[in-house]
């Protein structure tokens, strides 16, 4: 019975997940022949206010199919992370100098809480370029969805067995029963994204599997300050006592 149940689980989160990319993938494309059509009948003209709105509808289909093919990779374990002796903070510290000004422009203050300790001593055994891939998803989804004048507060402490990132933005946050959600895929928090604002979704999973693949763990609560807080853990490896910077290691 418990096996019989967990495979109807698993047809029906197929069943879903199918639905689910049906829908993102018509609703662009429905858009786009609708205004191609008015263009060719003459209700819109053919200017440059025209093929930008196109080309932003383009823009998101790729965006979207880009994160579904490497999310379905990642599942299959096609993915390959190089993984060197790397310091996840200079990293994290890099990807948030990039974000600056975009956070800047949209009044959301950005601060990155790290003392000397912690920047110079967190070493682990990682892909130096997945882990700023997961950064990234983390920041942009703060400058989609805080509410502008915001805050982001990003924090890096380490522990006998590894290195904690937390991630905390101000309003709006969401509630308690919907926090649990916001891994899975294709999932929105329907006050707060949309498409005209928000991704497709899909950032957050993406982030899962790249922490999984790096023996971490990641997970979100609301937060004091009235958003999110995204907490990521690595673990410190053994093997990065035996990593030289330029050595790597294929998985």
């Amino acid at each position: 019975n418990s096996l019989a149940n967990t495979l109807k689980e698993n047809e029906q989160a197929r069943r879903r997940w199918i639905a689910d990319i049906s829908h993102e993938l018509r609703t662009p494309l429905a858009i786009l022949k609708g205004e191609i059509e008015a263009i060719q009948d003459g209700i819109r003209p053919s200017g440059p206010e025209a093929i930008a709105s196109l080309h932003s509808e383009v823009e998101h289909l790729n965006h979207l199919i880009n994160d579904l093919y490497e999310l379905s990779m990642s599942d299959i374990g096609a993915l390959n992370y190089q993984k060197n002796s790397t310091n996840p903070v200079a990293v994290l510290d890099a990807t948030i100098d990039s974000f600056r000004p975009d956070f800047e422009n949209s009044g959301i203050a950005l601060k990155f809480l790290a003392s000397k300790q912690v920047r110079s001593n967190s070493i682990l055994l990682a892909d130096g370029a997945r882990l700023k891939q997961l950064f990234s998803n983390i920041l942009k989804n703060t400058l989609r969805y805080t509410d502008s004048p915001g805050s982001l507060i990003v924090e890096a402490t380490t522990h006998s067995n590894g290195l904690t990132l937390t991630f905390k933005d101000s309003a709006p946050g969401v509630s308690e029963q919907e926090i649990g959600s916001l891994f899975e895929r294709l999932y929105r928090v329907e006050s707060s994204r949309n498409r005209a604002t928000g991704g497709a979704g899909l950032g957050l999973s993406i982030c899962q599997n790249i922490v999984a693949a790096h023996d971490g763990s990641i997970s979100a609560k609301t937060c004091e300050m009235g958003g999110i807080c995204v907490t990521v853990v690595l673990p410190f490896s053994q093997s990065t006592k035996d990593v030289k910077p330029n050595q790597g290691e294929v998985v």
